[in-house]
């Protein structure tokens, strides 16, 4: 079936502080059945074990909330965007929210992700020069590849980065980084870096996910 004749959504949703910490399975199994439960003619794969076609952009790490996650769900016959986001809402847990619903088209593909925004809100036990970390060229750290641990240039990673003290010990980044298939890091492990530069312990951390770029 060609594309045109197929009715393939594409849903922009929150995660929100109640939700972050459930499981990527815990929280695809709440999304399929919010769902069925708002009678939304999802589409089934062939074979024995037939599932949603439903696929996801990429999927939020455990402990992160994000305003700008991503979906594609596809129906078996067509339906009006503001019904889909109408019955996902009023079926869906708390904490995760429909924000747009728009027909997938010739829109981008998740394989084209390059990169996205966070929002990390921390405190340190010790005053953070964020421009002496920036100046640096380069920062090796131990980053999981598929042939094991390897090093990395942490740098090379990073789009942009800025921070602001807010009062006393507390400080918030907004960074761009790597995210998608082709190479991504995750925000711990730029915290984690940070925390060794600077031997300095970072508690009270929140991280949300701003938003998601493609190529």
């Amino acid at each position: 079936m060609s594309q045109e004749n197929r009715f393939i959504y594409r849903v922009k949703y929150t995660k929100g502080e109640k939700v972050k910490y459930i499981s990527h399975l815990d929280f695809l199994r709440s999304v399929n059945r919010s769902f069925k439960r708002g009678k939304i003619p999802v589409k089934y794969s062939n074979g024995f074990n037939p599932h949603v076609l439903l696929n996801i952009a990429l999927p939020c790490p455990v402990g992160v909330s994000s305003v700008c996650e991503l979906l594609d769900i596809e129906l078996y016959e067509p339906m009006d965007t503001n019904e889909i986001k109408e019955r996902l809402n009023n079926s869906l847990p708390v904490g995760i929210k429909a924000l747009e619903v728009s027909k997938r088209g010739d829109g981008k593909d998740f394989f084209e992700i390059s990169s996205a925004l966070y929002e990390i809100e921390f405190k340190s036990q010790k005053e953070v020069d964020i421009e002496k970390f920036i100046a640096e060229p380069e920062f090796i750290i131990e980053k999981k590849s598929k042939r094991g641990m390897k090093e990395v240039n942490i740098k090379d990673f990073v789009h942009s980065i800025d921070i602001t003290q807010a009062t006393g010990s507390v400080y918030k980044i907004n960074t761009v980084i790597d995210a998608g298939a082709k190479s991504n890091l995750k925000s711990e492990l730029l915290l984690g870096a940070m925390e060794k530069y600077f031997d300095a312990a970072f508690y009270d951390i929140h991280t949300q996910r701003k938003e998601i770029y493609f190529d």
